[in-house]
């Protein structure tokens, strides 16, 4: 029986050693190509989620039945004070006080942790959003829920209520009152640190306290940005827009002009690493730029403007 030669062998190792180097290329390609894919995939999933939140939430965030500013600066409440309120310096919080300016919409740049008296994790260098306004239809007395505020617009006067509340009136009508903080924090998840979007909601707990109540909505993003578009003459049009830096206390007063557009930016990022991809990718967010520090995380972002009817200041 013949055996093989010493050059037969290192022929077929040869071959060996290509075809499996061959197709190890190719299940390597294969699991880079379905990696890109999945993120980008989530990413997108991602992207529409946020557009469809903050498009919801925007529209409609001066309604207030027809009250301005001015009007809710003088509501009247006897609410006790919030547990954990979000304060700003121009600010009062979730209801108001005589005599303080109180603001339906605020965002400003984090420039430490613990920020509005209400974030202890937010994101240093990210932005926050706050909005307060009444959501949904109004109700009767007896269809309040017990977990929530309520406004009552009457011909007399407006105050902020609840349903234990002792001068409710059985023929008045009342709207669902919300107020949120948007802001991005670092949670870590299995030895990693991930951005995400969070948000702090004012609700009544069990024993009918006032809380701001703190929820995750959604991992990976990275970044907000918002820019502004007001009014300066009052003929319903945007005289210019203005970053959240450039925003003063009597642009959010809205005294002399009025805020009639938003321009979100999201940047949202992978939430797994792809060492086979180096992101060294610039990210124009309206009047300022993001670069990627050449790491290893896909990025995607999302942009969009929301106008609404801002009539009564």
């Amino acid at each position: 029986m013949r055996g093989f030669t010493l050059l037969e062998v290192l022929i077929s190792l040869t071959l060996g050693l290509v075809l499996t180097s061959f197709l190890l290329g190719t299940l390597f390609a294969t699991q880079q190509s379905n990696r890109q894919t999945q993120q980008l995939v989530q990413l997108q999933q991602n992207s529409q989620m946020l557009l469809s939140l903050f498009q919801s939430e925007l529209p409609n965030m001066m309604f207030f039945a027809g009250r301005s500013l001015a009007d809710l600066a003088s509501t009247s409440h006897q609410l006790p004070p919030v547990l954990g309120d979000c304060v700003a310096g121009v600010d009062v919080g979730s209801f108001p006080i005589q005599g303080q300016s109180y603001l339906t919409l605020y965002a400003e740049q984090v420039k430490t942790q613990n920020t509005l008296n209400c974030l202890s994790q937010a994101k240093v260098g990210s932005e926050l959003l706050q909005l307060k306004r009444i959501v949904g239809n109004s109700v009767s007395a007896t269809q309040m829920k017990a977990n929530r505020f309520y406004f009552e617009n009457s011909a007399a006067a407006s105050s902020f209520v609840t349903s234990s509340s002792a001068e409710l009136v059985p023929d008045s009508l009342y709207w669902p009152f919300s107020h949120q903080v948007f802001y991005i924090a670092e949670q870590r998840h299995n030895d990693k640190k991930i951005p995400v979007l969070m948000r702090k909601r004012l609700i009544r707990n069990a024993a009918g306290q006032a809380v701001m109540s703190v929820d995750s909505i959604l991992d990976g993003v990275e970044r907000m940005h918002f820019e502004f578009g007001l009014d300066a003459n009052l003929d319903g049009q945007v005289d210019y827009y203005l970053s959240t830096a450039q925003m003063l206390p009597e642009h959010w007063k809205q005294q002399n002009r009025r805020i009639i557009n938003i321009k979100f930016y999201l940047l949202l990022r992978s939430i797994d690493e792809d060492f086979s991809y180096q992101n060294n990718q610039l990210y124009q967010m309206g009047h300022e730029w993001f670069k990627a520090p050449s790491d290893p995380f896909r990025r995607l972002l999302v942009s969009s403007s929301v106008a609404f009817s801002n009539t009564r200041l």
